[in-house]
């Protein structure tokens, strides 16, 4: 006798899909089980459209950062090509961060990986170049 009724219970897990061993009825686990309790608990957001930049078309937004059509599914060949340049451009940005030089000796100023990149190698060559530029 279990806690569910006979027609409610199942081999497979009603989540995740693993099979159900012993004395389990609907959930392989706890976790499970909470997964589907809270997934029932949220609220269900009706779909969000909104047009692409690059094309004009409308998309749907599964996603809060989501900026463009979807790549494969939804976006025309043009819109295709433009999301290609940008990140053409994201890339030759990031070689740009990463081989960036100091202003003042020409020596590589290097670049931590976050933000925007050193102008300067040094504090040393900052407040050189500084000087420099006040005395001009």
């Amino acid at each position: 006798m279990g806690y569910y009724d006979s027609e409610n219970h199942t081999d497979e897990c009603q989540h995740c899909g693993e099979p159900l061993t012993g004395r389990q009825e609907r959930y392989c686990s706890p976790a499970c089980r909470q997964a589907v309790f809270r997934d029932s608990r949220k609220p269900r957001k009706p779909r969000e459209w909104k047009p692409c930049p690059l094309c004009g078309e409308p998309f749907e937004v599964t996603h809060p950062l989501k900026k463009f059509c979807d790549y494969e599914d939804e976006a025309e060949r043009h819109c295709q090509d433009a999301q290609d340049d940008l990140e053409e451009a994201e890339a030759i940005a990031a070689v740009e961060r990463e081989e960036a030089v100091c202003a003042h000796c020409g020596e590589p100023a290097g670049w931590s990986g976050r933000g925007r990149p050193r102008r300067f190698c040094s504090n040393r060559c900052k407040t050189a170049d500084y000087r420099k530029r006040k005395a001009a």
